[in-house]
């Protein structure tokens, strides 16, 4: 799942505005370059969020408050939620399952 469909699954899709409308839509101007991104889905120095003012704004857009964390951050690289450090993976032994046999 791309960026922006993974923004417009959580937040909804604008009717009327490109991202570049939006409040939450920077530009930042870095070592004579410039840079674009969504403060929302999160800012990194690196391309991976980097963002189109071309895109069909989210739901957020052009003007609505998010206090949340980035959503860079919630999801992991294929868009699914990550899972929790603490939670074993799924299919994972446990050490302590063999020394109980």
């Amino acid at each position: 799942m791309n960026k922006i469909d993974l923004m417009h699954k959580y937040f909804g899709r604008s009717r009327t505005h490109l991202c570049k409308e939006c409040s939450h839509y920077k530009v930042i101007r870095h070592h004579d370059k410039t840079y674009r991104k969504c403060e929302v889905y999160g800012i990194s120095n690196g391309a991976g969020t980097d963002w189109k003012a071309s895109y069909i704004g989210c739901g957020l857009a052009p003007d609505k408050p998010y206090d949340g964390r980035p959503v860079v951050q919630l999801v992991g690289s294929n868009g699914d939620r990550k899972q929790k450090i603490d939670e074993p993976i799924t299919g994972q032994m446990s050490l302590f399952a063999e020394e109980q046999q």
